[in-house]
């Protein structure tokens, strides 16, 4: 493995003189912990070859041990503050006193590995991709880039073998490679090999170069032990001992063969086989703690900005796809969730690195609890029904309120012409929301961020629209300027401006709750199985058919309160469910990320879009500021007149 010590050799040579004068400005972050894994990878796979039964095979390899093993306690003393890192530069020491004491390769090796599984647990180094690769394309990938040179075999002699100094790698060599890692194989295709004929692949996205380190990874096996490690997966044997990607690409056949040859005969399988080491399906959940730690990660390596945007993604694309599920359980669980999350990414922006730790450790234990409590493999059809029935009311009945109330003004002031427009603005919502069910299950997929900024826009804009109607119906509930509006319709039919003016309220109003319910009523969907899907559906009909009777109810005795006190109800209405239009578009777009939150105390009350924090609540004041004002101004209009 020269080929690998040229590539340390020069990683280091490039980096030196560079950080040098960076040193004054730069954070203590850069000395790199992928430095210390590179060198101690070097010395687990090389050592063993190059000392045999206590005797030294070749000076010059092994007094290049000794120089990089002295070189990996320096750069974990180098490397930023971790309450483990002394500990681990004295087993840096040991390490180095093991290779000039010319001890076992076995031993030397096992030393060196153990101590890199310490360094990347402590920096929380990312080891694994974040999918597994795609395999049915992986020997293309490799015959295009990687046979020429190692063989269609993998066993270092392809065309250009002959003509190249040193001689490529052979990957069937199973002594030397049983020592390497799929994810060592991965760092050597990203960075490639100075001074020999390896490139660095960088041209190749990641989901490629961890299909070739995959893929090459199978040389060092056989197919016989590839089938005695399915039969043992397909049992149910040592799936605790592989129970994700990272434990696969970490792991290297000898540690497995230390454990046994039924461990052995897995990881060959689960090489060949990565999608088998990833969960069928990723509970919500479990993603968001994921992201969150992906997240830790981020910030401790002096990325605070992917860090949040990970934070981000752990709300939106995890825990907000469980909420239902969890609401109907354990409501105030999923309360405090909520605000732990967003605790943690308010501490992200600048508290001190205690704090962001204790904010990640609150909001995974929350999050822990309550992927125990959704353990189970499907929600119950009870539990189905429930959530079914409170996402449709929850999201329905603020829609409804609004078109009823619009409805019975226009049947109210005999204006049924403009009925067609109202209803055809929520028809075409619903078809859309199916057109969005559609696009996001089958299509493409529906980000939480995207769907975040659309509810937190359309939301937005559906609040101007209704503040805009509110005072219209307002002014016009004195009896002298409703009898001018109604000569001045009369005279002329109603402008198409102010039919279509209904539309896109109607529109605004039910698509972005529709947007929502589609996207919450797929996770439910997918959590749920047999009866429990029947459960779904009925919980769905029933809160539609409440819904209606509701809107029937607000229509039909709306249309018989006194005029001046319809429209002054009306009008009041629709400038309430702008204030909570408001507080629900600016909580969306802090959901994305897309404005900042500073919480303050203050209680939290989701039905009426207040939160807990600034931002939102100072836009509810000033629209509730200009409500008074406006109102206040037309009555004073009102009796001047």
């Amino acid at each position: 493995m020269k080929a690998y010590l040229r590539t340390v050799v020069g990683l280091l040579l490039v980096i030196a003189p560079i950080a040098a004068p960076c040193a004054a400005s730069a954070d203590t972050t850069e000395s790199n912990p992928q430095t210390v894994l590179h060198l101690l990878d070097y010395v687990a796979v090389e050592y063993p070859q190059f000392v045999k039964n206590g005797k030294v095979v070749d000076a010059g390899e092994y007094a290049e041990q000794v120089e990089f093993a002295g070189q990996i306690e320096r750069a974990i003393r180098a490397l930023p503050a971790n309450p483990q890192r002394d500990q681990y530069a004295k087993a840096a020491a040991v390490l180095l006193a093991s290779i000039n004491a010319k001890a076992d390769g076995g031993e030397v090796s096992h030393k060196a590995q153990q101590l890199q599984r310490d360094v990347i647990a402590a920096y929380n180094i990312e080891v694994a991709p974040k999918h597994a690769p795609d395999m049915r394309t992986a020997g293309a990938t490799y015959a295009e880039n990687c046979a020429v040179c190692h063989g269609v075999t993998g066993d270092g002699k392809g065309p250009q073998a002959a003509h190249l100094q040193p001689t490529p790698t052979d990957f069937t060599e199973r002594e030397r490679q049983s020592a390497r890692s799929i994810y060592a194989l991965y760092n050597t295709i990203t960075l490639g090999v100075e001074g020999t004929a390896m490139p660095a692949f960088t041209a190749l996205s990641a989901e490629q170069r961890w299909q070739l380190a995959f893929y090459v990874s199978r040389f060092a096996s056989t197919d016989a032990q590839r089938a005695r490690g399915a039969e043992a997966w397909e049992r149910g044997e040592r799936r605790d001992a592989f129970k994700d990607l990272a434990a696969v690409v970490t792991t290297t056949p000898s540690d497995a063969r230390a454990r046994g040859e039924t461990d052995a005969a897995v990881l060959a399988y689960l090489r060949a086989n990565p999608v088998q080491a990833t969960p069928a399906s990723t509970s919500p959940i479990a993603f968001a703690i994921a992201a969150l730690e992906d997240s830790l990660r981020r910030y401790r390596s002096g990325k605070p900005d992917e860090a949040y945007q990970l934070a981000v993604n752990a709300y939106l694309e995890g825990f907000e796809l469980a909420e239902g599920s969890l609401d109907s359980r354990d409501h105030e669980l999923r309360t405090r969730i909520e605000a732990a999350m967003m605790d943690y990414r308010n501490a992200l922006k600048g508290s001190s690195p205690e704090a962001v730790n204790e904010k990640f450790n609150a909001a995974t234990t929350l999050l822990r609890e309550a992927q125990h409590l959704l353990a189970s493999p499907t929600v119950s059809p009870t539990a189905s029904f429930v959530s079914s029935l409170i996402i449709i009311l929850r999201e329905g009945l603020e829609a409804i309120l609004v078109l009823a109330a619009m409805a019975a003004f226009l049947i109210r002031t005999g204006r049924r012409d403009g009925l067609p427009w109202l209803h055809g603005g929520w028809i075409v919502a619903l078809l859309l929301g199916g057109v969005t069910w559609l696009v996001s299950s089958k299509l493409i997929s529906i980000t939480g961020a995207q769907r975040e900024v659309t509810e937190g826009v359309t939301a937005l804009i559906s609040a101007a629209l209704l503040l805009y109607v509110g005072f219209w119906l307002h002014n016009k509930s004195h009896a002298v300027r409703w009898s001018e509006f109604i000569r001045g319709q009369m005279s002329s039919a109603m402008k198409g401006g102010t039919l279509f003016g209904f539309a896109l309220v109607s529109f605004f109003a039910v698509y972005r709750e529709v947007f929502e319910t589609v996207l919450f009523y797929q996770a439910l969907w997918l959590e749920s199985e047999g009866s429990a899907q029947s459960a779904v559906i009925l919980g769905f009909a029933i809160g539609a058919a409440i819904l209606v009777v509701v809107a029937w109810l607000i229509a039909r005795f709306s249309v018989r309160l006194p005029l001046r006190m319809f429209f002054g109800v009306s009008s009041l209405l629709l400038a309430i469910m702008a204030v909570v239009f408001a507080g629900q578009g600016i909580a969306a777009l802090q959901s994305a990320g897309k404005i900042s939150s500073n919480p303050i105390t203050f209680p939290s009350i989701p039905l009426l879009g207040i939160y807990p924090n600034l931002q939102g609540l100072l836009l509810q004041s000033a629209l509730i500021t200009v409500i008074v004002v406006g109102f206040l101004y037309t009555r004073t209009g009102r009796r001047a007149s």
